[in-house]
This record gives C-alpha cells, sequence and structure tokens, in this order.
C-alpha cells in the first residue's frame, strides 16, 4: 500500500512541513556515506563504486559489527523487474566475496579517501573490536527510494514473505522548513519479518543475530 509521511512543526499551532524532491540524487549518496547510520543499523562503509565480477558498479558497499556485507545501490528509473533484478544480481555476486576480495575492496576504498588504515582498524574503530575470522557469511537486501510502484510492492513482499529472501524496501522523504532540511524514513515491511538467512554460496550460514543484518541497496528516483 502506498506510504505517506507527514512531519509537523509545533509552535502554537501544528504547521505541516512541505514535502521536496532530493535536490540532488548524489547528495542521498554523500549524506549515507558521511553517516551510514541514517540507514538503521551502524555500518562501517568499505567501499564507493565498486565494480562487480558481472559489468555492474555498486554505488556503496557495507559491513555491520558481525561481518556481513551490506551493499547500498542508488537506483536510477527503472522498471520493477529491472530494479528486483539487479537487486538479486547484487547478492549474487556479494555472496561470493571471499575475506581477501573484500579486503581489497576496502584499501582501495580507503586510499580513494586519503585514509592509511587497514579494514581490521577501521573496524575497531567503527565497532570496538576485531572482525570475525570468516567475513561475509551472511548479507541482505535492501532498497532505499522515496516511494515505489505497486508491482514493485508486491514482488518484494512475495520474495521477503514467501521465500525468506531477506529484501525490503526503506523509504526516504525529504522535507525543508524555514532554511533547514529533515530526512524521514520508514520501512515497507516490518525488519523482524523481513530478516531472513541469506548465506555464501558454499552453504554456510550464522543464526540468531546474524540474521538481522541486511545487503542494503538505494534506489535513485
Amino acid at each position: 500500500m502506498p506510504l505517506e509521511f507527514g512531519l509537523w512543526r509545533v509552535d502554537d499551532k501544528p504547521v505541516r512541513v512541505t514535502t521536496r524532491p532530493m535536490p540532488l540524487e548524489s547528495r542521498l549518496e554523500a549524506l549515507i556515506e558521511a553517516d551510514p547510520g541514517i540507514l538503521g543499523d551502524p555500518l562501517l562503509l568499505i567501499g564507493r563504486q565498486v565494480p562487480t565480477s558481472h559489468g555492474k558498479v555498486v554505488d556503496l558497499l557495507g559491513m555491520d559489527a558481525d561481518g556481513s556485507l551490506h551493499v547500498l545501490e542508488l537506483k536510477r528509473e527503472r522498471t520493477p523487474r529491472e530494479v528486483v533484478a539487479q537487486v538479486l544480481d547484487y547478492g549474487s555476486w556479494v555472496q561470493a566475496l571471499t575475506n581477501e576480495q573484500i579486503r581489497d575492496i576496502y584499501a582501495s576504498y580507503a586510499r580513494s579517501r586519503g585514509q592509511a588504515e587497514e579494514l581490521d582498524e577501521a573496524f575497531a574503530l567503527r565497532f570496538g573490536g576485531s572482525p570475525p575470522e570468516a567475513l561475509n557469511s551472511t548479507h541482505a537486501l535492501t532498497i532505499v527510494a522515496s516511494e515505489i510502484d505497486a508491482a514493485t510492492e508486491r514482488i518484494i513482499t512475495y520474495l521477503a514473505s514467501g521465500f525468506q529472501v531477506p529484501v525490503n524496501v526503506l523509504f526516504f522523504r525529504y522535507f525543508e522548513d524555514e532554511g533547514r532540511a529533515y530526512l524521514a524514513r520508514t520501512w515497507l515491511i516490518d525488519e523482524a519479518e523481513a530478516r531472513g538467512p541469506f548465506g555464501r554460496s558454499d552453504g554456510t550460514r550464522e543464526t540468531g543475530a546474524v540474521e538481522r543484518d541486511r545487503l542494503v541497496c538505494v534506489l535513485r528516483r
């Protein structure tokens, strides 16, 4: 069903804040890179504009405290089938990444930002501990969008509820009020319902807390 965001400034009386388009699509990517926590769980970004072995490019790649990978992909205009197929294609790529490949991705990202620390050091700074010995035991898929059409919503819900594919949609709205800008977000599917196992190609996966992890894909309008 369509989701509506409402935001009011409350002074003497409630005044509704106007929803506006994000000024630049790259602005959302920059905001997420500056603070991946706006997507939900804390993340360490390990790559930006990461090429896959399938000839595609992932906008942002992150890692959570359990060592699971999160792809943040800003989508341009695509049909519902293209959106979902692209997300699943990234899942097929990310599940096969080895520890060495993940570390190489981070090293390239760190160099591009003028940073010298290794992945272990960055992980410790972000999460306060060492990464697990085996990275990428699970992942999940989340599309982040300002809106989606009914067909995409049906497909996402079908995959998540019927087949335990951990795919979800995170909606953003952009507001402006008296010179200030605000972001609001909500999920298409309750997070607990969208959490399911999505392990590596060798069939291994962890259970329990790790199953809350998500592969995050950001959808450009």
